[in-house]
């Protein structure tokens, strides 16, 4: 009985303790996506680049590409290099394939997350690498919330 009452304080007492997050300085973020700069999906021809990663089910990464998508001020002033980073409770995956695997990525990401008009598709060798390499570096810089941006300085 005693065991059991010592088990629930500490589960109690631990209950609310969150991850604590590790940030990565401005430089080594910074070196690090641009080492996938390759891999991202380009919106918009401003002269500042801004890094971003989405995740295209969830409700503020398609928030954030509709405000970003339609805002033709926006898009002339910024570059924006979308990284595609699943949220695994949205179980997201197969949508991303489907966006990477299209003939014109930006088009199928623009409808999914502004026309919430949802396909997929089981991703082939290529985009799971591609996947894969951008996961590592988002999980190196402790991408935990989405839409995560990064502006070049």
């Amino acid at each position: 009985m005693i065991i059991i009452t010592i088990l629930l304080m500490f589960g109690v007492l631990f209950a609310d303790e969150q991850k604590a997050h590790t940030h990565l300085s401005y430089d080594t973020s910074v070196t690090l996506l641009q080492d996938i700069q390759s891999d991202a999906i380009i919106l918009g021809e401003g002269k500042k680049l801004v890094y971003v990663f989405v995740d295209p089910l969830c409700p503020h990464s398609r928030k954030f590409i509709t405000m970003v998508s339609q805002s033709p001020e926006m898009l002339s002033k910024y570059r924006y290099c979308i990284f595609l980073y699943s949220i695994p409770r949205l179980k997201s995956t197969d949508v991303v394939s489907a966006v990477y695997m299209s003939p014109k990525p930006i088009d199928t990401l623009l409808q999914i997350m502004v026309e919430q008009k949802v396909s997929s598709t089981k991703g082939d060798e290529v985009t799971i690498a591609k996947v894969a390499r951008i996961a590592k570096i988002a999980n190196k810089m402790d991408v935990y919330k989405r839409p995560y941006l990064i502006i070049k300085k």
